[in-house]
């Protein structure tokens, strides 16, 4: 029947559609990893320097340059909070650029999976009921449903490993940020 054709063809789209997504995922894990990688910043040294006052030294530092460039105009423990506050908000979205992607291919794509597995087994059922199918057509076709299930979730499952790092190692920059302007306040006189 024609609508055992056109499910069957449904399921490869998904097949597809899963495919996509992983490189999509992928692509993003690579970009942030390098991105991640580029920013091993001593932090440590970054709180020597703020203790011992040596502010001209941190304008030429990766994360933190600008931000002390900027920060040599401003005298006022407000002013100071106000030029953090708005660095942070400009390195935060920064760091969590792609995140919210892997977090949702993370946290859908075993039910698209688990959709492309549901047609599939309709089409297995199809052939059942229509008589037509001998046992290793359905086999193959639930195999073929049992396929897409398993590349949803090996799509999820690396998204999902990446997201949670990607996340913590950004609220972790994100701190670092905060405990140099907190040591800057505490010097700064």
């Amino acid at each position: 029947m024609l609508w055992i054709t056109v499910i069957e063809w449904l399921a490869r789209l998904i097949f597809i559609i899963l495919i996509g997504l992983s490189v999509w995922s992928i692509s993003i894990i690579i970009e942030r990893r390098r991105f991640f990688k580029s920013l091993a910043i001593p932090f440590e040294e970054y709180k020597k320097l703020v203790r011992s006052k040596k502010n001209e030294d941190l304008q030429t530092r990766p994360l933190v340059g600008e931000l002390f460039t900027e920060l040599k105009s401003v005298r006022s423990t407000e002013q100071i909070e106000k030029v953090f506050d708005a660095y942070v908000v400009t390195k935060k979205s920064e760091l969590e650029k792609g995140l919210p992607v892997l977090g949702t291919l993370g946290s859908t794509t075993p039910f698209i999976g688990l959709l492309g597995t549901v047609l599939g087994i309709i089409v297995s059922f199809g052939e059942l009921s229509q008589g037509t199918g001998n046992t290793n057509s359905v086999m193959f076709s639930l195999a073929e449903a049992l396929i897409l299930t398993a590349v949803g979730l090996v799509v999820a499952i690396p998204a999902v490993i990446s997201f949670n790092f990607f996340s913590r190692k950004s609220r972790f920059l994100l701190n670092e940020i905060t405990a140099i302007k907190d040591l800057y306040i505490a010097y700064k006189d």
